[in-house]
């Protein structure tokens, strides 16, 4: 493939990458809007979902997240969104910049020192894995977790290769089967599993992924436990592909993967399967590493 070439498929990965960020942001902005109305909780859920969203567009925006990108993402009035950033700014957990954007503010970098303390085992255990995979691969490797029928990327580190993948960033929250990883951790799923997952998601699916189908999603599942990982060819950013594999703790339920993405070229031929071959290699790592002290392991749905 000629530099020419590589350009356009970068440019595709940018714009493609863009997209589902945005339906990440969107995932997070709406994650409450099956509870009953009218609620405390509602309220309470609404405020942090919120919270949330000032983080990821603020992450992309380097004097703030604007508000007119925030409302629109969340699908809420301006005004309505306005008061509940100003009852965060008051708290302390927003930030307004000289430049009109909001930020996350002191108390919520005081949470995130103090959250620090008490990281998921499997997070910080995958933390030398995932430096490992970079340096290896120089390509972009992710840690997915399962959060009931939705993933979220956990830890990323990007490697020193030209390629940078930017589809999925940490904080990222897509419904289950929308990425390899995602994809890696529903192959450990029982068929029922899968199926109430996928009902549960039909609906955004349909919206907010229009580049795939349930039935697609169910092909690369029913792949992924015959050949022992997923390989997604460019459905959800095009020109983003990429390979994950489950990190399987004995005595828990699925709920994690690792996985590396790039460009079709790195992510087709002989190479699916070396990579493969690393990511399975580092997973083991990391379990071996959970196992040997059975304090550090937890059943999460």
């Amino acid at each position: 493939m000629g530099n020419g070439a590589e350009r356009t498929d970068l440019d595709r990965v940018r714009m493609r990458g863009r997209i589902v960020r945005r339906s990440a942001s969107f995932n997070v902005a709406h994650a409450v809007d099956d509870l009953d109305p009218g609620t405390g909780a509602q309220s309470i859920q609404r405020a942090l979902s919120l919270l949330n969203l000032v983080g990821l567009i603020a992450s992309e925006h380097s004097d703030g997240a604007p508000l007119n990108e925030i409302a629109a993402i969340s699908g809420r009035p301006k005004a309505s969104i306005h008061r509940m950033l100003h009852a965060l700014i008051a708290m302390g957990y927003v930030e307004r910049s000289e430049d009109g954007g909001y930020r996350l503010g002191v108390q919520s970098q005081i949470l995130g020192q103090l959250a620090r303390t008490s990281v998921d085992p499997l997070v910080a255990e995958a933390e030398s894995s995932l430096l490992r995979l970079a340096d290896l691969t120089q390509d972009t490797i992710f840690l997915t977790l399962r959060t009931g029928s939705y993933s979220i990327c956990a830890r990323r580190e990007d490697g020193f290769g030209e390629i940078f993948n930017n589809a999925l960033s940490v904080g990222d929250r897509h419904p289950l089967g929308i990425g390899a990883g995602s994809l890696a951790i529903m192959s450990q799923l029982t068929d029922a599993e899968v199926d109430a997952s996928f009902d549960a998601n039909a609906r955004i699916i349909v919206e907010r992924y229009p580049h795939t189908s349930v039935p697609a999603l169910r092909a690369i599942v029913r792949r992924g436990r015959h050949d022992g990982f997923v390989h997604n060819p460019g459905l959800f950013a095009q020109g983003s592909w990429a390979i994950g594999v489950p990190i399987r703790v004995p005595g828990e339920k699925p709920r994690a993967a690792l996985s590396v993405a790039s460009i079709e070229e790195r992510m087709s031929g002989t190479r699916v399967f070396e990579l493969a071959q690393l990511l399975h290699h580092e997973a083991t790592v990391i379990v071996d590493a959970l196992t040997a002290d059975p304090q550090q392991t937890g059943d999460e749905a």
